[in-house]
């Protein structure tokens, strides 16, 4: 055992379709010795993702096991490391860190991560918008980047209201490319037009698809960005031109069909649409060492600039964050639930 020996952290259960409340319980979370390449972190802050719905629903690429530990990304202290000279100096640093797979969570006092997995903050980054560094905005960068790969002169935004997709209004805007974002709620249309939207449509519009059609065609629009899936991927690619390509990196929508779409094979032969996936952890795997440190230089810069904010709905201890994770769970364009694991 380390000087530090135990911290309270949120454990899961086996019930992957359990309410939230019956899906996770708190305990005293004992902190083994390090291994090769692993770094502590003290956690200062920490928020609820799509991808940490979806992981605890039993949908995410890692299955949900019984007595791991939740939370993906956030922000804290590196108090201990067992990772050469790189450990050494992160040592006492402020870092953006990412879950180690299948080993730690981070809704935690204390999480044990790779070293490689954390990103010293520039002190212009506090630590709220610190802890969302990582998964969405570094997926805002790769998806307008693949869209740019592409030739996309303009993309559609599906689910544009979640922190994804403003930051893809944002940061497609910064790039040039214009962007047409559907939303369900009335709410978030004068929201998304203020952020630079050049077209904000209700999906719940009986005409909806007739203004997707003309919007696509108007503004050349070629790629789509989705996060839904299920009817929606196949519904808003018909719509697009010839030779669209629509790029999935969620699965909002619940769905039967274990797959979480219903593609057209007559489009994909006929229409030559296509359809990828990204996911961030995979990109991560697969990044060289110095890829990655460019995309966080990037990210962070863009952050210190105000290109990228993350809306926060509240800061939450252990007590009461249960409780802002279900509504998280209904409502997210509400804002990010922030776990404070030490306050």
């Amino acid at each position: 055992m380390t000087e530090l020996n135990k911290g309270l952290a949120l454990r899961l259960l086996e019930e992957a379709d359990a309410p939230f409340e019956q899906r996770l319980y708190l305990l005293e979370k004992p902190l083994d010795e390090l291994e090769s390449g692993q770094v502590r972190v003290k956690m200062l802050a920490t928020p609820v993702n799509p991808s940490d719905l979806v992981y605890l629903r039993g949908q995410y690429g890692l299955p949900p096991q019984a007595a791991a530990y939740a939370g993906f990304e956030g922000c804290g202290i590196v108090v201990e490391a067992n990772a050469g000279l790189y450990g050494k100096w992160l040592t006492g640093k402020r870092v953006a860190i990412s879950a180690q797979p299948g080993k730690d969570g981070v809704w935690a006092q204390y999480a044990t991560t790779l070293a490689n997995y954390c990103l010293p903050l520039r002190k212009e980054i506090d630590d709220i918008q610190g802890s969302t560094l990582i998964v969405n905005p570094c997926t805002v960068v790769c998806l307008v980047e693949r869209a740019q790969q592409l030739g996309a002169k303009a993309i559609v935004i599906n689910a544009a209201a979640s922190q994804v997709g403003k930051g893809l209004i944002r940061y497609a805007q910064m790039q040039g490319i214009k962007t047409i974002a559907t939303v369900r709620s009335a709410n978030n249309v004068e929201v998304l037009q203020k952020l630079g939207a050049d077209y904000v449509l209700l999906t719940t519009d009986d005409n909806f698809s007739e203004q997707l059609q003309a919007a696509a065609e108007q503004c050349h629009a070629s790629v789509l960005v989705d996060a839904v899936a299920d009817q929606d991927t196949a519904g808003v690619l018909k719509q697009l031109p010839n030779g669209s390509t629509a790029i999935v990196y969620g699965r909002l929508q619940e769905s039967q069909d274990p797959l979480g779409g219903h593609f057209s094979v007559g489009d994909m032969i006929f229409r030559d649409t296509r359809i990828e996936g990204f996911w961030l952890a995979r990109y991560f795997r697969k990044a060289s060492f110095w890829r990655a440190f460019k995309l966080n230089r990037k990210v962070q810069k863009l952050f210190a600039e105000g290109i990228f904010h993350t809306d926060i709905r509240g800061e939450y201890g252990f007590d009461d964050f249960i409780p802002a994770l279900t509504h998280y769970a209904e409502h997210k364009s509400d804002g990010k639930v922030i776990l404070r694991p030490n306050n």
